[in-house]
């Protein structure tokens, strides 16, 4: 299985492209989620910011301590090819596709699948039914074929039929860099 050449990043067309709910800080954080009222997003529990806060740091230590180079404290989340599933989580979606080879590789790294799930996994003994050797951990660009080749990647066909794989929807990339982005947001808003 050969690792997807674009990452697609999902969004609210309403509030355009590539804002993370912890950019601007906990308090802010906690009133952009407070009026979330639509889709899958606004489903999330009650300490979700808390949460994001401290698996975004956990994120950032993990992708550093494999050889990261993060330029920002907060990533920009995209999927590893498409993801039908995820226009489910905004009222108007969005979706902006990249090339994988535009990004620096020491400024990706990915979860398998979604980082919250992925960390929920792993720290939870109550969810072992879902768990696999992959979640909890941060994988770099030259490690996405290894992992693909052992876990595939997630699809509809797999996580709709399979109990042990019903949360599995995607393989999560996340961008620590500006540069790239800041080009997409120019011709966004052209």
């Amino acid at each position: 299985m050969k690792v997807p050449e674009f990452l697609y990043h999902y969004y609210e067309m309403e509030q355009g492209p590539f804002l993370n709910i912890t950019q601007n800080g906990f308090e802010e954080a906690k009133k952009i989620q407070n009026n979330i009222s639509v889709g899958f997003n606004s489903k999330r529990p009650p300490n979700y910011i808390e949460l994001r806060f401290a698996l975004e740091k956990r994120l950032k230590e993990n992708f550093v301590a494999k050889g990261g180079k993060p330029t920002r404290n907060d990533p920009f989340y995209f999927t590893l090819g498409a993801c039908e599933w995820m226009k489910s989580c905004y009222k108007v979606p969005g979706v902006i596709k990249i090339p994988l080879k535009n990004i620096k590789p020491e400024q990706i790294s990915f979860t398998y699948p979604d980082s919250m799930v992925s960390f929920q996994f792993y720290d939870e003994p109550k969810l072992v039914k879902y768990k696999k050797a992959c979640n909890g951990q941060v994988y770099l660009l030259n490690e996405m074929q290894e992992l693909l080749n052992q876990y595939g990647i997630p699809s509809e066909d797999k996580w709709s039929s399979q109990e042990n794989l019903k949360y599995d929807r995607y393989i999560e990339a996340q961008v620590w860099d500006d540069h790239l982005i800041n080009n997409y947001l120019e011709k966004f808003e052209s």
